[in-house]
């Protein structure tokens, strides 16, 4: 009889043997033990019963087919009921409308701002998918575990290997060389479910904003994925197997750990996103409370998310319609994300998996139509083509038109059924057929192949950096073939025989192109700039040089861009130059609209803190830029200008108080207005330099600081404009005089500002008129 429990009760032959040692013991152990076995018997649920006295006695019980705690499910014949219960037809629609969002976001981001929460709901229902699965079998070893990640890599990773293979391609027939060694690191990180967080620790700086996005970019939230695929069932499974050794209640024990992983997520979540949003966005820490709500959706019970038809469940469903359309609708991606405002969405995708409502009124029956469950059933393959299609066939295309976009998303439609049948059906079948290919060999053997393809790649671009890197030798190159009079800034001068215009070709650049993407100012190698990512609260000062007249650079790096120029005039005039550079904030002085709080705190004390350090120092000459990229608090970026301009009066003023000499750089065209990046543009078109270039009432931007100059008219503040050497008549360039102008989309190249130090040196002279800074000598 004991014996026969134990086989009752366990599966393991392990647990079956401790069972029977346990009933053999005293007689008050053999009763506290039967009567512990009689009360677990009674919750089995009929398969599971079934299923444990066909093993202990080989005799086989006709059972019906039951969710959780005995709820029976129906017999039917029908195509429809062919499925099991277990299937939500509802829950099919939810991934419509999540992928559906995603897409359309991407192609059409004005059209419904907040698409991106898609991927939220997404992680609600994996939460709450894998947890119930984990639940109703959940591992008691680690070959449980184990066999666990193999079905998701049968799931999962033929489709996901198929699509990176093909992007690699895309990408070497259509995308520039500027992007191969980037997109060649991020299709590894793709391969290996780390996508986040090189995202996370290389795309969310300021000088990152400009590169383009690599067609592998959205498998960040699929690694976001795989890392809770990989965790969670340890942690279930550890939670369930400590709450059967104490004899404690299981659902208990599961919603106590996930409530605790709930509430300490979403805590993290909100101070990350308010201290630094970038990384927040694609931290796996950030986001996995949003799986923790659906898993707590599934630990409550199939008693509890069983399908109903009251009014309660009706009115349940549609407030998880609404909260997920208010997300859609009003939410935007200059929004701290993902942070308290999650919640929204996350909770409005549970409850709707909560409530299960049947009533006739109720959404679920939308979201089972056919066009839905079609999306539905397709929404991986979907996800996995899209994105790498609307990023490749533009370089293909001339333009990419609405018409032009239809056309992808058929396309993408057409892969993505062809995917889901051929590769994530057929194939997952042939895998498990097959006696020599087995999910640990396919692993194996696909990550080799896309490391060997994707590292070699990404060891070619290398190699064509490596021979463009030799800077020297391409301006000696250029010169050869212009001539001095048209090098650099001379070609929009008169000093130029054929002044430079859109046509004006040229059959060497320097740097070339995939070079002047790291032709930075050497203060960024030097780390001198004071960061977004702490808040501005780390303040590095570099210093350069040991002349007797102290020389300040201040601003953000649109001043650190003129270091290549000011350096050369330090060596020239013996000056020592410290430097209070700061990335995006223009220092001013004033809150600035920054995604972190943090951020907007720092940026706005940069300003007084800048003051005492110009007044202790005692400089002879302050040489300040700022672009105003970032909108002052409670004001849109356009009306800015008025309450900037006032506050740098007061701030030139006070340098100027201090005894310094103040010089002011008007800000430098901005190609960011109608390009993306330069040197990527100047890449693709290697002979029409032309494409990249823009008009000058696009390009040149309001600049409130110079215009505070003109404003305090003060003899010992002056502004000095440099744009006639980046543009001529109504037009400005980003390839001048053979010269790649910018690095990026908005700041000049190392080469190109050190070109103009000449001409800086003189203008500063002409407009200061100090002996001492400009000795006659």
């Amino acid at each position: 009889m004991r014996q026969r429990l134990c086989f009752l009760l366990y599966y393991s032959e392990a647990a079956q043997k401790a069972c029977v040692d346990r009933m053999t013991g005293d007689v008050s152990g053999d009763a506290c033990a039967v009567r512990n076995a009689t009360m677990h018997l009674m919750r089995l649920t009929a398969v599971e019963l079934g299923t444990a006295v066909q093993k202990a006695t080989g005799i086989r019980l006709p059972v019906t087919s039951t969710q959780d705690h005995g709820t029976p499910k129906p017999r039917t014949t029908s195509k429809q009921g062919a499925k099991t219960l277990s299937f939500r037809l509802d829950i099919q629609g939810l991934r419509a409308i999540a992928v559906g969002a995603v897409v359309l976001y991407h192609f059409w981001p004005n059209r419904l701002p907040g698409g991106f929460i898609g991927v939220d709901m997404f992680f609600v229902i994996s939460g709450f998918l894998i947890t119930s699965h984990l639940i109703s079998k959940p591992p008691t070893g680690l070959r449980d575990v184990a066999q666990f990640w193999m079905r998701r890599v049968k799931r999962l990773l033929p489709a996901s290997f198929l699509v990176i293979l093909l992007s690699v391609l895309g990408v070497w027939l259509f995308a520039p060389e500027t992007l191969w060694r980037d997109w060649g690191l991020q299709a590894l990180a793709a391969t290996f479910y780390f996508q986040n967080w090189y995202l996370a620790l290389n795309k969310v700086d300021y000088l990152a904003e400009a590169d383009a996005p690599s067609p592998f970019q959205h498998f960040w939230s699929l690694a976001v994925e795989e890392q809770f695929y990989f965790v969670w069932p340890v942690l279930l499974g550890l939670v369930i197997a400590a709450a059967a050794y104490l004899g404690k209640s299981r659902k208990k024990a599961l919603l106590a750990v996930l409530g605790a992983v709930f509430f300490l997520g979403l805590g993290y979540s909100i101070y990350a996103t308010w201290s630094n949003s970038g990384l927040a966005y694609f931290s796996t820490f950030t986001r996995v409370w949003e799986f923790a709500a659906g898993g707590l959706v599934a630990a409550l019970g199939a008693s509890v998310y069983k399908a109903k038809s009251d009014t309660t469940s009706l009115v349940g469903a549609w407030a998880g319609i609404a909260a997920i359309g208010v997300s859609l609708l009003f939410f935007t991606g200059e929004m701290p994300f993902p942070g308290y405002i999650a919640l929204i969405p996350v909770l409005g995708t549970a409850l709707l998996i909560l409530s299960h409502s049947t009533h006739r009124y109720s959404p679920n029956r939308l979201l089972s139509v056919r066009p839905m469950q079609f999306i539905g059933d397709n929404s991986y393959a979907i996800y996995l083509w899209h994105w790498p299609m609307m990023v490749l066939l533009p370089f293909a295309l001339e333009n990419f038109y609405w018409y032009q976009k239809i056309g992808v998303l058929v396309l993408t439609l057409l892969l993505a059924v062809s995917t889901q049948k051929l590769v994530e059906v057929r194939f997952r079948k042939f895998i498990d057929a097959s006696p020599k290919l087995s999910a640990p060999r396919f692993l194996l053997a696909g990550s080799l192949v896309l490391t060997l393809i994707a590292g070699g790649f990404y060891q070619y671009s290398g190699v064509q950096l490596d021979r463009s890197t030799d800077i020297n030798r391409a301006v000696a190159q250029v010169t050869k073939e212009v001539g001095k009079s048209c090098l650099g800034a001379n070609s929009l001068s008169e000093s130029c025989d054929e002044p430079q215009d859109d046509s004006t070709s040229f059959n060497s650049l320097a740097p070339q192109p995939v070079a002047a993407k790291s032709d930075k100012p050497f203060l960024y190698a030097e780390d001198c700039f004071a960061s977004q990512e702490t808040g501005f609260s780390e303040r590095p000062v570099c210093h350069y040089g040991d002349g007797k007249t102290q020389l300040a650079l201040v601003g953000n790096s649109h001043a650190g861009q003129w270091m290549p120029a000011v350096q050369n005039m330090a060596d020239e005039h013996d000056w020592s130059v410290d430097t209070y550079v700061v990335n995006r904030c223009a220092v001013m002085g004033l809150p600035q609209e920054f995604d972190a709080q943090s951020s907007t705190e720092g940026c706005e004390e940069l300003g007084g803190w800048v003051t005492e350090q110009i007044e202790e120092e005692d400089y002879d000459l302050v040489i300040s830029s700022n672009r105003q990229s970032v909108p002052i608090a409670g004001y849109d970026l356009e009306e800015s200008t008025a309450p900037a301009t006032e506050a740098y009066e007061k701030l030139l003023g006070k340098w100027a108080d201090s005894g310094a000499d103040i010089a002011v750089i008007r800000d430098t065209p901005w190609p960011g207005e109608t390009l993306d990046n330069v040197p990527d543009c100047v890449a693709e078109n290697p002979s029409d330099p032309g494409e990249c270039s823009g008009a000058a009432d696009e390009w040149i931007p309001e600049d409130p600081q110079a215009d505070a100059v003109e404003a305090l008219d003060n003899p010992k503040v002056v502004s000095l404009d440099m744009n006639d050497q980046l543009c001529r008549e109504d037009r400005c360039y980003s390839v001048v005089g053979g010269l790649v102008a910018y690095w990026d989309h908005s700041h000049l190249s190392e080469t190109y500002a050190a070109s103009l130090s000449g001409t800086l040196s003189q203008r500063m002279k002409d407009e200061l008129d100090s002996d001492e800074l400009f000795p006659a000598s």
